[in-house]
């Protein structure tokens, strides 16, 4: 009995085409390693885009404030302008009164005058 030999295999390359256990372990575990680093870098942009969003709408709801705070103000000022167009009118007309009734320009006072 004798054994045959095969001959060496010209074809032969540089890779291992045969699998074993500690190299699939290793593949699984870096996959599995990889795919939680993926799900905790998810969580925690998710966290932050929370924390964006929710500064977002308390900024928004403070210049929504402050736009109606200006709001109110200038309708203040509005009013306020307006009482002193009426003022200066009520002083114009009080103005007018007195330069119309001075003693020159009543005729029945004229003739004191001279």
């Amino acid at each position: 009995m004798s054994i045959a030999q095969q001959p060496p295999d010209s074809r032969r390359s540089w890779f291992d085409g045969t699998v074993n256990i500690p190299t699939v372990l290793s593949v699984i575990g870096g996959a599995v390693g990889a795919a939680v680093f993926c799900v905790g870098l998810y969580n925690n942009v998710s966290q932050r885009v929370l924390l964006l969003e929710e500064r977002d709408r308390q900024q928004e709801i403070h210049f929504q404030a402050i736009e109606r705070d200006q709001a109110a103000l200038r309708s203040d000022v509005k009013e306020q302008l307006k009482g002193i167009s009426s003022d200066v009118k009520d002083t114009n007309q009080k103005l007018d009164q007195l330069l119309y009734n001075r003693a020159e320009a009543r005729p029945e006072t004229r003739r004191w005058m001279r």
